[in-house]
């Protein structure tokens, strides 16, 4: 019996970057909000989410304020994120954390990708 190839959830591809990433609890069922930040640094990025390593321990669902920052200068991201997965590593010094970014600060994002940077110009109204 062959195995079948089960579609994968992913709806954009992921690159692998190592970027510096700020991050701190916004909203979460278990506990209170945790407002210093935390550095560390993502495995991977896409558009729609990233993966990163935390020292702390989060739960799905939980909501963290989110700061990606390429070179100390470039924002990469700045905003919310939900987080989908959390799993602790083998040596259990840290946490493997998957998110999924939220709000406003994404839409735009993907919109001008879409429209601007992979179609073709299209000529402005005159009104």
């Amino acid at each position: 019996m062959v195995k079948q190839i089960i579609k994968e959830r992913r709806s954009w591809p992921r690159a692998k970057r190592i970027l510096s990433i700020e991050y701190r609890l916004f909203k979460s069922r278990r506990r209170q909000a945790d407002r210093s930040w935390h550095l560390s640094t993502t495995d991977n990025v896409s558009a729609e989410g990233l993966a990163f390593y935390s020292d702390h321990e989060y739960s799905t669902g939980d909501i963290l304020d989110l700061r990606v920052v390429m070179s100390g200068v470039l924002d990469i991201f700045n905003g919310r994120g939900e987080i989908i997965r959390a799993d602790q590593k083998r040596t259990g010094a840290c946490f493997f954390v998957a998110v999924r970014f939220i709000g406003q600060a994404t839409y735009p994002r993907k919109r001008g990708v879409r429209n601007s940077f992979c179609g073709p110009r299209r000529p402005l109204k005159r009104v």
